[in-house]
């Protein structure tokens, strides 16, 4: 009837909602942009996330596990040091709180990916689970 899933499968899966929740939040301050240049940024992001939650969901494979990383590298790295009225238009502090969310978000998804692509190109992983990585 129903497969069991295994813990690997939930984590993956748990990333999956995690890449979502960054869309979800990509979407929450494309009203907040300060130019449509940012605003089209902003749409391809959403886009990017609901693409790496879908393969996360789906497969897991080893080149979306590296995209996650990747991008949510890039996002820490350009909106930790950029404050925030060269990013939205000036607003009530909503949009601070967002963006805080959003990058607390975003370095547990490096996290996670870090350790992924760590445990899954290691030999140990074959030796711990059995089943040679991906």
């Amino acid at each position: 009837m129903f497969a069991t899933a295994t813990p690997a499968t939930l984590g993956r899966r748990t990333c999956a909602l995690l890449a979502a929740a960054s869309a979800v939040l990509h979407g929450v301050m494309l009203g907040h942009a300060a130019n449509p240049a940012m605003a089209v940024l902003m749409v391809a992001m959403i886009g990017a996330c609901l693409f790496c939650a879908r393969d996360l969901w789906l497969r897991g494979t080893l080149r979306t596990w590296c995209i996650v990383a990747v991008m949510n590298l890039a996002m820490v790295a350009i909106h930790l040091p950029v404050p925030m009225h060269h990013h939205v238009a000036a607003g009530t502090g909503h949009e601070s709180t967002v963006m805080a969310l959003a990058t607390a978000l975003s370095m547990v998804e490096v996290g996670a990916a870090a350790a992924v692509l760590w445990f899954r190109t290691r030999r140990g992983a074959q030796l711990v689970s059995g089943t040679p990585a991906r």
